[in-house]
């Protein structure tokens, strides 16, 4: 008795061996709308592939007073940032894309001390490396595909991901203070004191970053800050995250405004 194979399961094994090899003879993966999808094809980008990038850091819990400056925490914070961006630069190489957009960031925490920063995106290539739009080397950007549109159309091209962090200790307030502050309205002057440092230390280290990529600004900051209280700690801790972006040669292209009319009916769910 003969086996009998079903049609197409040879091909399907070759398949499955070869290693995968995003080109245009392979179908995209990403996590795009249709109208970012077109977008992109406009300016001559098509999606590659779902890209991603981790890193971690852990610091020594330190003890911290008024104004002290916690440069191991900070740059730690830095380090888990900086491993997840080099992450997913690597894996936009490995898939000979030019690109990252619409990438989400989340920053997970945990015993206190320890920091993971998970990146997700759509991998994007030119469609004609020699394109002026064409970046010179991979980059990794928190901008959408709608703003990624605007930003090539502009003549400007996103330079890499940047980030800045830092984390400032304020007085611990004794138990008369704390009663005191239960029933007026103060302010906590110290904690905002050592807000303010935060903030300006994270934003030189974001513009010392992207001066060192050669970016003409940054677009697109986002801004993470709690504050951190546990028995020998007292601090706030200040994250920023941005895009650097770079003109071209020419300068920036004026773009005609274009009027646009959505055909969503956003009262169907109520019987409207």
């Amino acid at each position: 008795m003969t086996a009998s194979v079903a049609p197409g399961i040879g091909p399907a094994l070759e398949a499955l061996r070869a290693p995968f090899k995003p080109d245009a003879a392979h179908p995209f993966v990403s996590d795009l709308s249709v109208g970012e999808l077109v977008l992109l094809e406009e300016i001559g980008y098509v999606p590659v592939d779902v890209v991603s990038g981790v890193g971690s850091a852990s610091w020594n819990p330190q003890f911290t007073t008024a104004g002290t400056e916690a440069d191991q925490w900070g740059r730690a914070i830095a380090s888990a940032v900086a491993f997840a961006r080099s992450g997913i630069v690597e894996e936009l190489r490995a898939v000979r894309a030019d690109g990252v957009v619409a990438m989400r960031v989340e920053l997970e925490r945990d015993h206190g001390n320890l920091l993971t920063c998970a990146l997700l995106g759509t991998a994007v290539r030119a469609r004609k490396p020699s394109a002026p739009s064409a970046p010179r080397q991979p980059f990794a950007t928190t901008l959408s595909a709608r703003d990624f549109h605007l930003l090539v159309r502009a003549d400007y091209r996103p330079v890499g991901m940047v980030v800045g962090a830092a984390v400032v200790g304020f007085a611990a307030r004794s138990a008369a203070q704390s009663l005191g502050l239960a029933r007026d309205n103060v302010e906590l002057g110290d904690q905002t004191t050592a807000l303010y440092s935060a903030r300006e230390q994270a934003m030189e280290m974001l513009e010392k970053e992207a001066e060192e990529l050669g970016a003409d600004g940054v677009v697109e900051v986002q801004l993470e800050e709690r504050p951190v209280t546990s028995m020998l700690t007292h601090a706030v801790e200040f994250i920023v995250l941005g895009t650097a972006v770079a003109r071209s040669d020419a300068g920036h292209r004026p773009l005609a405004p274009t009027f646009q009319l959505t055909l969503n009916d956003t009262d169907a769910g109520n019987g409207g």
